[in-house]
């Protein structure tokens, strides 16, 4: 197998199949059973939801590790893309249209969006003030039933032979797609991206007809949930977010 990414927790690997390359997502023997198999079933989900995810093939154990394998779709990242083509339009405009298809499609069965975000935000370490003006935030929110894909950036985006297939579903929920949105953005921030950020930001707020306000009113609320579990390095960057919400 061919070494695509390490990551703390996981590996990606490039392994060529009976029907073609596959792509093997190896978790470390610290990944429970329960968020392996729950990464699947989403990703599963989403296919079955018609949206643009690589064919689902298994899930089992390799080397005593559990391992997700699924259609390797050879091309490049929007990602590379958008700094190949900066001045380019379509890019973000496709970027943009792929995330509105994913909050247009309801997924049965799938987590609620505001009770992952009411945990993570309990466990996010930040003072009791601040944790419950978050979730008295929260509480006000509109709460929608749209598919949100939780973690949607250019770099989960593959594009080959004039298609576009999204990546990395283990974050799915349905909820607001206004916090989904939000997270988009202060995701690209936190890769020092502003510019991407804020292209991404007008032009979806046009298309969804959106209220800036409105998304930035669920920054704060997605930047506290980050902090339930991100590393120590990001922490600093999403309790920015959270200053001044009290």
């Amino acid at each position: 197998m061919e070494l695509i990414v390490q990551r703390p927790n996981k590996q990606i690997f490039r392994r060529e199949g009976p029907q073609g390359p596959q792509l093997v997502k190896l978790f470390g023997e610290g990944v429970p059973a329960s968020s392996v198999l729950s990464e699947a079933t989403n990703h599963a989900r989403a296919f079955e939801a018609g949206l643009p995810v690589p064919r689902l093939h298994e899930v089992t154990k390799l080397d005593g590790k559990w391992a997700i394998l699924a259609d390797f779709i050879e091309g490049e990242t929007l990602l590379q893309r958008m700094e190949a083509e900066p001045e380019e339009p379509k890019w973000m405009e496709l970027f943009v249209g792929l995330q509105m298809e994913i909050h247009e499609r309801y997924i049965p069965k799938t987590q609620r969006l505001q009770d992952k975000l009411e945990r993570k935000i309990a466990a996010s370490g930040l003072d009791a003030t601040t944790r419950y003006e978050l979730q008295t935030r929260l509480e006000a929110m509109h709460h929608h039933k749209k598919s949100c894909h939780g973690d949607f950036i250019p770099s989960n985006i593959i594009l080959r032979e004039g298609r576009a297939f999204v990546l990395d579903w283990n974050q799915l929920t349905q909820g607001n797609g206004a916090a989904d949105a939000a997270n988009t953005y202060i995701t690209l921030e936190k890769y020092g991206y502003p510019d991407l950020a804020s292209s991404y930001l007008k032009l979806y707020c046009e298309r969804s007809d959106t209220a800036r306000q409105y998304v930035m009113k669920w920054a704060p609320i997605v930047a506290g949930a980050a902090l339930g579990d991100c590393p120590e390095k990001d922490r600093g960057f999403y309790r920015k977010w959270c200053e001044g919400v009290v």
